[in-house]
């Protein structure tokens, strides 16, 4: 099974939705999808559909080790795409993690047990340098990092590429770069997405437009390609999926 982050240290840059998207993405071209929210405000949970009534256990039980981790996976109307669900109870996450001596490989010996019903597991977890984010470093085979078109975003990025650096496992992780809410109207959005090619190490980085699609996942409770599939977000979250699918196919 191939792990899948999408990760940023700074919140509202299109995580969480670029998470639920490619997820349908995998499930629609044939891979069994398990998405693992693990942010607490639960924003992946609710847009495939899961309401509080469906969680049957706590997120952090399992983290605690009270519950198994397949007895939280809840199917969802789309194909092939399941999701473990996020609860305000992972807020206490990090304090948690904190006591534990081998946290790093914590979400390794969780997820060893998916593996057999899903062939690519898509973590989206909260905005932060952590313990939870250091074991995802350690676990996973890619991290997706969406990047909005400014500066800072950019020295975000590097810096992330410095941490990186920190252990000898965390190099062999594959970084895949990509820009979100990019309004191509606006010099200074072209300006940076042209200086970041030397940054990312990219001479052509996909690009998500911003659009009004984006605010209808939440009136649809769903991937943006179910509803809007001619968008050109749509159509380039369907360019990042070629990119990633390389990875695990």
């Amino acid at each position: 099974m191939k792990k899948l982050a999408f990760f940023n240290v700074k919140g509202g840059v299109g995580k969480t939705t670029s998470a639920v998207n490619i997820a349908w993405q995998a499930a629609e071209d044939g891979i069994n999808t398990l998405l693992w929210d693990l942010d607490p405000q639960s924003c992946a949970s609710w847009y495939l559909g899961v309401d509080e009534a469906d969680r049957p256990k706590k997120s952090l039980n399992l983290f605690r080790g009270k519950e198994p981790v397949g007895k939280l996976r809840l199917h969802t109307t789309h194909a092939r795409l399941s999701v473990i669900p996020a609860d305000l109870s992972l807020r206490k996450l990090e304090l948690l993690l904190a006591d534990q001596e081998k946290s790093k490989q914590l979400l390794q010996k969780l997820s060893d047990d998916l593996s057999e019903q899903n062939k690519l597991l898509i973590f989206d977890c909260a905005p932060a340098y952590s313990k939870l984010s250091e074991s995802l470093f350690s676990t996973c085979d890619v991290l997706a990092v969406p990047l909005l078109p400014s500066p800072l975003s950019l020295r975000s990025y590097s810096q992330l590429q410095t941490f990186l650096q920190k252990k000898k496992s965390w190099r062999k992780l594959k970084l895949q770069p990509f820009f979100t809410m990019v309004d191509r109207r606006r010099k200074i959005h072209n300006d940076v997405i042209e200086d970041a090619k030397n940054v990312i190490g990219d001479d052509d980085p996909v690009v998500i437009p911003y659009a009004s699609d984006f605010e209808k996942m939440g009136l649809h409770r769903a991937p943006i390609q179910t509803f809007a599939a001619a968008s050109a977000a749509a159509k380039a979250y369907g360019e990042l999926w070629k990119r990633l699918r390389n990875d695990f196919v």
